[in-house]
C-alpha cells in the first residue's frame, strides 16, 4: 500500500506519512474537510487491500519539516505522532474487527511477522549477526509504531512474547534489547516466556557467542559492551536477588534460575578456552575475551546493588575453582612449574585480575580455604588463583601463611593427607612468583619442618605421617623439591633418626633414576627456583668465589666447604678444588713485573679502541631477544602508571619484566644470590659483563622515564603502587640488582655533574623505594649492612664530587618521601627515607649552604606544606627548592624525629669526609662555622638529641671516637684515597684541642678525678687479641694506634699526668699513660725499646709543668721518674735515646721555676756526661743500681756516633772487660 487508488498517472509513488501530512490551508474548514477525506480513503484503502504488515512497515513519524511547511509555531512533531498512532490503530482496530480478532493479538502477530522481515537479511548470513546501520534504523521506527499501539492498548506483550518463540528463526538479541530500551518488552520477559528454560538459556549464549564473534569486525565495539553490559545488570540483579524477592512466585524463581544459568554456561564456555598445561604456541586472543565484560566493576557503578555484584564475583570465583576438576594431584605437581602468573593462560589471570578488583585479600582467603574444605577443585585454577593472588594483592603474603598454618595444623591433628598435599601445593606455588611475592620454598620447609618445635615432632605418629607424604611424593616430585629435602630434612630426634635416612635413601634413588646426582650440587646452588641452565659461570666457579669473599670477610674457613670435604668428597675433589686451584688474575696490581703489566695495560687499551672502532664482533652471549622483549615489557608498564583505572594491571605487568628479567639474568627465585651479588654492588664497572651493563640502562632508564610520566599525571601518594613493585621485583633479581646498583655508582660518580633534572628525580625515587624494600634484601645471603654501606658511598663526596649534587638527590628523595608517604600521621613509622639522606639535608642546607641564616632557621617557621611539584621539579634552582622544603614544617617536625635526627658523631663524620677542596666555604668561613655548629647547636643539645648536654667530656670523647671511627674507614679504602690530605679531620683536631683546653683544672680547692677518659677510649678501641687477628686487622689496628698518639700529642702535655688533691696536697700520678705505654704505645718506636721522640718530649713537658701545681715540684717529678723504673722503664730508655734533643728542653722550662733539676733528672744527666766522657776520654764507668740504663746509654749514645765495631773496641780499649760485665747489652 504505497499509493491512494484514483492518482494521476505520472505521479510519483508517496508513502503513509505523506499522505497524512497537511497541505498549506487557506481556510480551517477546507482543512477539516480533506482531513476527514483523506481517512475515508485510507480506509476504504485498507479493507480494500488488507495488507496490515506492510501498513505498519510504512507508517513513519511525520517529517517535521513537511508539517510544519507553513511556519506555524503550533505544530509540533509530538502532535504529528500522536494523530500517526491514533490513525493506525484505528485502522488496526478496523481490521481486526474484519478478522473478528482482538486488536491487541493481531498487531502482536503483525508486529513478530514484520521483525522477523526487517532481521532476515541479517539471519542469511549468520544466525545472531549484528544488524546493519539500514535495518536498525528500519527497526527504531518500526518499534516507534510499536510503543504507539501498546499506548492505544492495540499491543498484547505476551502474545508477542509467545510468538516470538514460535517462529522458525529464534529473536535476535539487540532486537531484544531495542524493545527492552522502549520499554515494550525486556529480556526479563523474553527469557521468561520460553517454555523451555534450558531452550532459553541456549538461545542466549549463543547470541552471545555469535555476538563476540562479530565484535572484532566492526569498529563501534562500545555499542556492543553497553549493549552487554544492559543484559548483564539485569542478569546479575535477578540471579542474586535477596530470597524474599525470589520468593514471591514460580516467575520470580524461574527467572532466577534462568540468570543464574546463563552466567554459569557462558563462565564455562569462556573456561574451556583455558589450556590446562603451557603451550608452545602463545595465547592469540579471540572472541571469548569479550565475556570479560562482565567482570568490570566500573560499569555497574549505580546500576548493581554492591552486595549483589560482590555476590556474582564471588559466585564466578567458586566456578572457576572448581571448573571440571579432571587432574590428580601427581598431575598437579608434575604441572604446577608451568602453572605461575606469567606462564598461565592470560584468560584466566585476567579473569583473577578483574575479580580481584571487588574482592578483597581476606575475602579471596577465606573463599580458597572455603573451597579446598567442602569441594573437589580444579588444581590448575586453585593454583593459578593463588599466584595471582600473592603478585596482585601486596597483603596476601601473611594471609597465606596462615592459610598454610591453618592446613598444616589440621593435617597434623587429623592426619588427613588432603589438608598436608594442599598446603604443600599453595606453598610451591605461591614460591614460583619469586621473594618480592613470597619466602622461597628452601626457606618455608627449613621454618616449619626444621626445628625442635615443628609439626612433626609432636609424636611418632607425627613424623611417621610426614614421612610417608614426603615417600609417597618421591615418584613425582621434581629434583629441586627433592634437593631441599635432602639437603635440609626434617628435625627428628636422634631415636627416629633411621626413619628420616630412608627417605632419604628414596630420594637419592629418584634422583639416580633420573641422572642428577646429589653429589653434584654446588655448596651455594639455588634449590628452589628449577634449573637455570643458561647460567653465567658453572656453579663451582660460583661456589669457589663465595667461599673466597667468606674467607675474606671473616678469615675463617665456610663451614659449608668444611663439611663438603667430609661429606660430599666427590663434589668437592673432582669440581671444587679444580676450580679453587685454578690460576686466577689478582684484583689489584701487585707482585707483577712492571714491563709486563705495562704491555698488558697497552693490550687492553688496544682492544677497547677496536671495539668502539666496530672492528669487534658483537659478544654472542648478548642475546638480542629476550632483551628485546624485556625492553618492550618495561615500554608497555608506562600506560598502566599514568591511568589510575589501570592501576590493578601494574602487578601482572611487573611480573612478565620479571619473567623476562629472568630468561637474561637467571632465575629469580634463589635463596643464595649469586657470587657477584653478594656485596650488592661493585665500583668497578669491569666486573659487569655487557649484558648486565645493557639491562642495568634498560631498567634504569624506563625507571627515570615512569617517574616523570606518573609525576606528570599525579602526585606521588596517588600514583599507586608501581615504584614499590618494580622495586621489589628487582630485589628477586641478585644479578640485575647488581648491576643496577653499580651502575648507579658509576654514574654519580663519574658523570654526576651532567645528569639532568629527570635524571636525578628517578634516581632519588629509586632510592627512596630501595630503601622501603630492604626487609626484602635481608632474605639474600649478602654481606651485613650492605645497603648502608652502599648510601654511605654514593654521598659521599668521593662519589659526588660536588655538594650541589648531593642537595640535589637528597632534596628529591626527602621531598618524594614526604609526599608520597604520609610520614607525620598518627602511627606511621618515619623511617621511609634512608637516615642518611636528612642528614645529609640539615647537614649542607641547614649548616653550610644558608650559613648566613642560619640564626633564622632557628626561629619557628610558618606552616608551608610541602609542594610536591616545585621541590621535585624546581624552575628556579635546586638550592631555593632546598629552602622551600627547609622552611616547611612538616620537615621541621620530622627531623626532629629519632631517626632523622643529626647527632654530634654524625656531624664530625660528615665535616671530616668533606675535604677542603670540596667545601663551598673558605677556610676561615669553615672554621667559624665549626665553632658555631659546636657551641650553640650540639654541646648544649641533650644526649638524647645527639648533642653533649654541656658536658665537655663527653664532647672530647664523642670527638676522639669519631676520629678513630673516620681513621678506620678511610684505611679500608687507601687504595682509592690515600692519607688524609683531602679530609677536613685537621679541621676536627683542631676543635678538640679548643674544647680540651676548657675542660677544668686541677685545683688546690679539692680532690679532681683522673682525667682517664682518652685512656679508656683508646683502650676501648684497641682491645683486640693479637694472635688471632689477620694481617689486616694489624695493620688497620696499627693506623688506629698511629691516629691516637696523633691525637694524644694534640692534647694538652698536663693532659698525660693525672693530679689528685688530699688534705690540700696535690699529687701526681701517670698510672693511666703508663699503661697505654706497655699495653699500646712500646712497639710502635724505633728499634722496639722507646717511644718516638715527640710523645717522650710530650711526656716531659706535661710532668714539669704539673709538677709546678705540687708544694715541692722537684720532689714530684723525682716520684714519677721513680716510679718508672718498674712501671715504664721504657719512658726512661726513650730519654736517653733522644736525650742531646730533650736535655735543653727541659733545663730551659725547668729555669722558669728556678732552682736545681729534680734528682732523677740530674742522675739521667750525669748517666750520659759519665758515658761521653768514657767514649772520649777512656775513664772508667761508674756502676750503677740501674745498670740496665745506663748500658741503654752507652748503647744509644754508640749508635748516634755511628760507631763500628772496630770504632767500640778501640773506645772500651781495656776496660771492655769491665764495662761488658757490667753492661751486658753490650
Amino acid at each position: 500500500m504505497s499509493a491512494v487508488s484514483g492518482s494521476a498517472p505520472g505521479s510519483h509513488k508517496r508513502s503513509l506519512a505523506q499522505l497524512l501530512a497537511k497541505r498549506p490551508k487557506k481556510t480551517d474548514r477546507k482543512a477539516e474537510r480533506s482531513s476527514e477525506s483523506l481517512q475515508e480513503a485510507a480506509l476504504y484503502l485498507l479493507s480494500s487491500r488488507q495488507d496490515l504488515n506492510q501498513f505498519l512497515l510504512e507508517v513513519e513519524a511525520p517529517p517535521c519539516k513537511k508539517v510544519c511547511s507553513d511556519g506555524s509555531t503550533s505544530c509540533h512533531v509530538q502532535k504529528s505522532t500522536t494523530f500517526t498512532d491514533t490513525f493506525v490503530a484505528s485502522a488496526l482496530r478496523e481490521q481486526a474487527l474484519h478478522l473478528n480478532l482482538p486488536p491487541s493479538i493481531l498487531g502482536a502477530k503483525a508486529a513478530v511477522s514484520n521483525i522477523q522481515k526487517i532481521c532476515h537479511s541479517a539471519m542469511d548470513g549468520a544466525q545472531g549477526a549484528p544488524l546493519s546501520q539500514e535495518q536498525r534504523d528500519r527497526l527504531s521506527a518500526f518499534l516507534q509504531t510499536l510503543k504507539g499501539l501498546l499506548a492505544e492498548n492495540c499491543f498484547s506483550c505476551s502474545v508477542f512474547l509467545k510468538q516470538i518463540w514460535e517462529q522458525e528463526h529464534p529473536p535476535v538479541v539487540e532486537v531484544v534489547w531495542h524493545l527492552q530500551n522502549l520499554d515494550i518488552v525486556g529480556l526479563e520477559d523474553v527469557l521468561e516466556s520460553c517454555r523451555d528454560p534450558r531452550s532459553a538459556v541456549d538461545w542466549f549464549c549463543t547470541e552471545m557467542h555469535s555476538l563476540f564473534l562479530h565484535m572484532e569486525k566492526f569498529p563501534d565495539v562500545e555499542f556492543y559492551e553497553q549493549m552487554i553490559s544492559n543484559f548483564l545488570t539485569l542478569l546479575i540483579g535477578k540471579a542474586f536477588c535477596k530470597s524474599s524477592v525470589s520468593g514471591k512466585s514460580s516467575e520470580c524463581r524461574k527467572i532466577t534460575k534462568i540468570s543464574l544459568s546463563i552466567l554459569d554456561k557462558m563462565l564455562s564456555w569462556y573456561l574451556d578456552f583455558i589450556p590446562e598445561a603451557q603451550s608452545d604456541t602463545p595465547y592469540t586472543p579471540g572472541a571469548e575475551r569479550y565475556w570479560l565484560i562482565a567482570y568490570n566493576a566500573s560499569r555497574y557503578r549505580a546500576r548493581v546493588i554492591p552486595e549483589l555484584l560482590e555476590a556474582f564475583f564471588i559466585h564466578t570465583l567458586n566456578q572457576t575453582l572448581i571448573f571440571k576438576p579432571k587432574l590428580k594431584v601427581s598431575d598437579a605437581i608434575r604441572l604446577q612449574g608451568s602453572w605461575s602468573f606469567v606462564k598461565t593462560c592470560p584468560l584466566l589471570t585476567d579473569l583473577y585480575r578483574k575479580l580481584f578488583v571487588l574482592l578483597s585479600a581476606e575475602k579471596l582467603s577465606f573463599r580458597i580455604q572455603r573451597v579446598l574444605d567442602t569441594q573437589e577443585v580444579n588444581w590448575h585454577h586453585v593454583l593459578a588463583c593463588v599466584s595471582c593472588l600473592v603478585v596482585c594483592q601486596p597483603e596476601a603474603q601473611q594471609l597465606v601463611k596462615d592459610l598454610l598454618s591453618r592446613l598444616l595444623s589440621e593435617a597434623f591433628e587429623t592426619y588427613e593427607l588432603e589438608y598436608l598435599i594442599t598446603a604443600f601445593l599453595i606453598v610451591r606455588q605461591a614460591a614460583l612468583e619469586g621473594p618480592a611475592a613470597f619466602m622461597s620454598y628452601t626457606e618455608w620447609f627449613k621454618c616449619t619442618f626444621g626445628t625442635t618445635s615443628s609439626y612433626q615432632n609432636t609424636t611418632k605418629k607425627s613424623l611417621v605421617f610426614l614421612l610417608k607424604f614426603l615417600s609417597d611424593l618421591v615418584p613425582y616430585e621434581v629434583p629441586q623439591y627433592l634437593k631441599v629435602h635432602i639437603l635440609h630434612p626434617p628435625f627428628v630426634a636422634t631415636k627416629f633418626r633411621p626413619l628420616l635416612m630412608e627417605y632419604i635413601t628414596l630420594a637419592k634413588t629418584r634422583l639416580a633414576d633420573m641422572k642428577v646426582s646429589i653429589e653434584d650440587m654446588g655448596l651455594y646452588e639455588d634449590l628452589s627456583g628449577g634449573s637455570n641452565k643458561d647460567q653465567a659461570q658453572p656453579q663451582a666457579q660460583q661456589d669457589v668465589q663465595k667461599a673466597l669473599q667468606i674467607f675474606e670477610n671473616t678469615g675463617k674457613i665456610p663451614a659449608s666447604v668444611m663439611e663438603a670435604s667430609i661429606f660430599r668428597r666427590p663434589y668437592f675433589a673432582s669440581r671444587f678444588l679444580p676450580a679453587l686451584l685454578a690460576p686466577r688474575l689478582v684484583s689489584l696490581p701487585d707482585k707483577i713485573p712492571p714491563a709486563m703489566m705495562s704491555s698488558y695495560l697497552d693490550a687492553c687499551e688496544l682492544e677497547k679502541h677496536r671495539k668502539l672502532e666496530g672492528i669487534e664482533k658483537m659478544d654472542v652471549s648478548l642475546n638480542e631477544e629476550p632483551l628485546a622483549r624485556l625492553q618492550a615489557a618495561l615500554w608497555e608498564l608506562r600506560p598502566f602508571i599514568t591511568d589510575p583505572r589501570r592501576y590493578d594491571e601494574i602487578s601482572s605487568q611487573v611480573a612478565i619484566i620479571s619473567d623476562r628479567l629472568t630468561s637474561i639474568m637467571g632465575t629469580a627465585n634463589t635463596d643464595v644470590i649469586p657470587s657477584k651479588s653478594q656485596s650488592l654492588f661493585t665500583e668497578s664497572m669491569e666486573e659487569l659483563e655487557p649484558q648486565e651493563l645493557t639491562v642495568a640502562d634498560l631498567l634504569l632508564t624506563s625507571f627515570c622515564q615512569c617517574v616523570m610520566a606518573a609525576s606528570s599525571v599525579n602526585p606521588p601518594d596517588r600514583q599507586g603502587s608501581w615504584p614499590s613493585l618494580y622495586v621489589k621485583m628487582l630485589c628477586g633479581h641478585p644479578r640485575a640488582l647488581f648491576a643496577v646498583l653499580s651502575r648507579t655508582l658509576q654514574l654519580l660518580c663519574e658523570q654526576a655533574g651532567l645528569l639532568k633534572d629527570p635524571h636525578v628525580v628517578g634516581l632519588a625515587v629509586f632510592f627512596v623505594h630501595l630503601h622501603e624494600c630492604r626487609a626484602t634484601l635481608t632474605t639474600l645471603n649478602i654481606e651485613e649492612n650492605a645497603l648502608k654501606k652502599f648510601w654511605e658511598l654514593v654521598l659521599s663526596p668521593r662519589c659526588l664530587k660536588s655538594v650541589s649534587v648531593i642537595l640535589r638527590i637528597c632534596t628529591a628523595a626527602a621531598s618524594y618521601a614526604c609526599c608520597r608517604f604520609s610520614l607525620l600521621s598518627p602511627g606511621t613509622s618515619p623511617d621511609c627515607i634512608p637516615p642518611l639522606f636528612m642528614h645529609k639535608v640539615i647537614f649542607i642546607f641547614m649548616l653550610r649552604l644558608v650559613l648566613e641564616n642560619k640564626e633564622v632557621l632557628m626561629e619557628d617557621e610558618e606552616d608551608i606544606p610541602v609542594l610536591c611539584c616545585p621541590v621535585l621539579f624546581p624552575s628556579t634552582g635546586w638550592k631555593e627548592a632546598a629552602v622551600g622544603l627547609w622552611r616547611s614544617s612538616h620537615i621541621q617536625q620530622l627531623i626532629m624525629a629519632e631517626t632523622f635526627q643529626l647527632s654530634f658523631r654524625d656531624w664530625l663524620l660528615l665535616e671530616m669526609n668533606l675535604g677542603s677542596d670540596k667545601d663551598p666555604l673558605s677556610d676561615t668561613e669553615r672554621q667559624e662555622y665549626q665553632r658555631w655548629a659546636l657551641n650553640c647547636c650540639f654541646l648544649p643539645a641533650s644526649c638524647a638529641k645527639g648533642g653533649c648536654g654541656n658536658d665537655l667530656e663527653v664532647a672530647c670523647s664523642t670527638v676522639v671516637d669519631a676520629v678513630l671511627d673516620f681513621c678506620c674507614r678511610a684505611e679500608s679504602s687507601a687504595g682509592r684515597r690515600p692519607g688524609h690530605a683531602n679530609t677536613g679531620i685537621a679541621d676536627i683536631l683542631c676543635r678538640l684541642q679548643e674544647l680540651v683546653c676548657d675542660l677544668p683544672t686541677p685545683s688546690r680547692s679539692g680532690n679532681l678525678s683522673r682525667m682517664n677518659f682518652l685512656f679508656n677510649i683508646f683502650h676501648r678501641r684497641l682491645e683486640q687479641p693479637s694472635d688471632s687477628m689477620q694481617i689486616s686487622a694489624r695493620l688497620r689496628k696499627q693506623a688506629e694506634l698511629a691516629m691516637c698518639s696523633r691525637i694524644l700529642l694534640g692534647f694538652p702535655s698536663t693532659f698525660l699526668i693525672s693530679t689528685s688533691c688530699e688534705r690540700g696536697n696535690v699529687s701526681l700520678d701517670c698510672e693511666d699513660f703508663f699503661t697505654f705505654i706497655n699495653k699500646e704505645l712500646k712497639n710502635i718506636g724505633p728499634q722496639g725499646c722507646a717511644l718516638p721522640y715527640d710523645i717522650t718530649a710530650h711526656f716531659f713537658r706535661g710532668l714539669l709543668g704539673a709538677s709546678t701545681q705540687c708544694e715541692e715540684p722537684s720532689d714530684a717529678v723525682n716520684s714519677i721518674l721513680h716510679a718508672a723504673y718498674s712501671q715504664c722503664p721504657i719512658i726512661l730508655t726513650s730519654a736517653a735515646l733522644c736525650w742531646p734533643q730533650l736535655c735543653p728542653a727541659i733545663e730551659c722550662q725547668w729555669s722558669r721555676l728556678g732552682g736545681n733539676l729534680p734528682k732523677e733528672i740530674e742522675t739521667l744527666k750525669e748517666m750520659q756526661n759519665d758515658v761521653d766522657r768514657y767514649l772520649s776520654h777512656r775513664t772508667s764507668l761508674p756502676l750503677t743500681d740501674a745498670t740496665w740504663l745506663l748500658s741503654a746509654v752507652l748503647h744509644f749514645t754508640i749508635k748516634r756516633r755511628k760507631m763500628g765495631q772496630d770504632g767500640v773496641s778501640q773506645s772500651l780499649g781495656r776496660n771492655s772487660a769491665q764495662v761488658r760485665e757490667g753492661c751486658p747489652v753490650l
